[in-house]
This record gives structure tokens, C-alpha cells and sequence, in this order.
């Protein structure tokens, strides 16, 4: 399988991105590679888009650059499938499980991956909704959120 650094128009976008929304990477943006494969994953009939690793030590081994973290996009999904707005929603998503931890007082930089903030299943969601314990179930759902809640209307009186 082909793999590939990504061009200057993903770094791009990436950079904006920090700049805009992850300030605790603007330490490490410059150490955080970007590489296209050929063709996306499917386990279970479900595309992986991509995927956001910390750089292996024997990986920066061969590199000029010690990359702190990578990101492994799907090239034919980024060159064929995705709009625009989907490849910068698809960036965001890897920024956001990035975690730089600075210690100002020993000068060291921790870097980790965390996992997402929310996993489940599409059937699971529509009959149970947020059910999760450290999901508040009166809380706005993220589509209401994003667009607000829809209010029922309400029947006319009789007059």
C-alpha cells in the first residue's frame, strides 16, 4: 500500500485550524505530520477516515523533524469523497483528541492521545439517547445544540 506526505493545502488547513481552536497545540503544531494512504480501512463495513497516533521514537528516528504526534488520512476518501467542509471537519477531529501537557518547571512536554468524548451506535442513540452516566440526559443533545431545540407546535384554541 502507497503512502504519501501530505501537501502544503492539509497543513493548511490544519494550521488554521489550531490557530482558530486549539491553541494548546500552537507549541507543537510545527511537530505534527500529516501522511495520506492510499485507500481507507473498512472493519465492519465502516470507513476509517483517518487515524491520529504519537510518533513512535524509532519513526523519528529516520526524520529530520521529531514529530510529536501523526495523522494517517484515507487518500481516496480525502481526494474523492470528501467536500471541503468535511476534510476540515475530518482535521478538527484528529486535533481534538490531540493532548500537549507542558511542565513549565521541569521544561518538558507530554504529548497523548485521548480517546473521543463519545462512542456508541446509531440504533443505540435513537432508542436510548445519551443514556451514559457522565451524559446529563436533560442536557441539549449535540444536534440541538448545534441547530436548537425544535419546540412542538402547539394546537390552535377553539375559539
Amino acid at each position: 500500500m502507497d503512502v504519501w506526505k501530505a501537501g502544503p493545502e492539509i497543513y493548511e488547513i490544519m494550521f488554521d485550524l489550531i490557530d482558530k481552536h486549539h491553541h494548546h497545540l500552537l507549541l507543537v503544531k510545527d511537530e505534527i505530520g500529516i501522511a495520506l494512504k492510499e485507500k481507507a480501512s473498512s472493519p465492519g463495513g465502516v470507513k476509517v477516515y483517518g487515524k491520529t497516533s504519537k510518533a513512535a521514537p524509532l519513526f523519528n528516528a529516520f526524520q529530520a523533524t521529531e514529530y510529536k504526534f501523526l495523522i494517517v488520512l484515507a487518500g481516496d476518501e480525502w481526494q474523492h469523497t470528501l467536500s471541503q467542509t468535511q476534510k476540515m471537519a475530518l482535521i478538527d477531529h484528529h486535533l481534538c483528541s490531540m493532548l500537549v501537557e507542558e511542565d513549565a518547571d521541569e521544561g518538558t512536554v507530554k504529548c497523548s492521545v485521548k480517546p473521543p468524548d463519545f462512542i456508541g451506535y446509531r440504533a443505540e442513540v435513537e432508542r436510548w439517547g445519551f443514556w451514559r452516566p457522565e451524559c446529563d440526559p436533560d442536557a441539549p443533545t449535540p444536534v440541538e445544540q448545534m441547530f436548537g431545540v425544535i419546540e412542538p407546535d402547539e394546537p390552535d384554541e377553539a375559539e
